[in-house]
């Protein structure tokens, strides 16, 4: 081969070197570059973002009269307890009790859930619900208390924090509306599509700090400034002690008014 047929053969040898390598590059996957800090599409993405399922339509509200924030409370004059505390509170004038079957072992046979209960009857029961008389059994306000009887020595702030997680588990459109060291305030929507406020409270006697007295107020939203003044003068005013609870026997004086 002369010198001249070899420089070509070389030079020919080079050119389809690169286009080999030219070919080859293009053909790989690569990253996207860009200077500017902006957020980058994503493809085909396999989960929606941020979608979540919307509430129900909810059920009108009963036709009932609205709870008034300016309650008429007498002194503390109901009891209630077991033996790790005794509790003495009061209730709007004009409330009556009802019994509360939750389990149901705590309202023996022959009463029902919302029985109407006497005073002996309510002093004896470990949960009472106590609403105007007058008011449907669903769909109004209450007032609802329970002894716990606490073995475990619980204080109030983990009894916050295993309401919130009953209260998810059990209604699928919940929503905390805020939390304090002993209190919890929520909506959620029922079994009857009502749109419910809820707010928790529990209590440990003086000297002790073992949770051994829930109470909570319930209502519709036109029920809230009523609700959030009944919770907050239950709380002024409630008196507790360790003493192991006799009912019939006289309790500790009332509290502010």
């Amino acid at each position: 081969m002369s010198m001249r047929g070899l420089v070509v053969a070389l030079l020919c040898g080079v050119l389809g070197l690169g286009l080999g390598a030219v070919v080859a590059f293009a053909s790989q996957p690569h990253e996207s570059r860009s200077n500017d800090a902006h957020p980058m599409s994503a493809v085909s993405p396999s989960v929606p973002i941020d979608e979540r399922p919307k509430p129900p339509k909810t059920a009108p509200d009963i036709t009932y009269p609205t709870l008034s924030p300016d309650l008429s409370l007498p002194p503390p004059d109901r009891t209630i307890g077991n033996d790790l505390a005794t509790w003495t509170y009061h209730v709007p004038q004009g409330w009556v009790p009802y019994a509360v079957c939750v389990p149901t072992t705590e309202c023996p046979p022959p009463m029902q859930p919302d029985d109407l209960l006497s005073p002996q009857q309510a002093a004896r029961q470990p949960q009472v619900r106590f609403r105007p008389a007058d008011e449907p059994p669903v769909g109004g306000f209450s007032l609802r208390v329970k002894i716990l009887d606490n073995q475990l020595g619980l204080n109030p702030y983990t009894m916050v924090g295993t309401k919130i997680s009953q209260f998810r588990e059990a209604y699928h459109y919940f929503k905390r509306l805020h939390r304090t060291a002993s209190a919890v305030y929520f909506t959620y929507i029922d079994g009857n599509r009502h749109l419910r406020y809820n707010y928790f409270q529990w209590f440990a006697a003086p000297g002790s700090s073992t949770a051994t007295l829930e109470m909570s107020v319930a209502g519709r939203k036109q029920d809230v400034p009523g609700l959030k003044a009944l919770f907050n003068r239950f709380a002024d005013n409630v008196i507790g002690t360790t003493e192991p609870y006799r009912p019939g026997k006289k309790q500790p004086g009332s509290g502010r008014g």
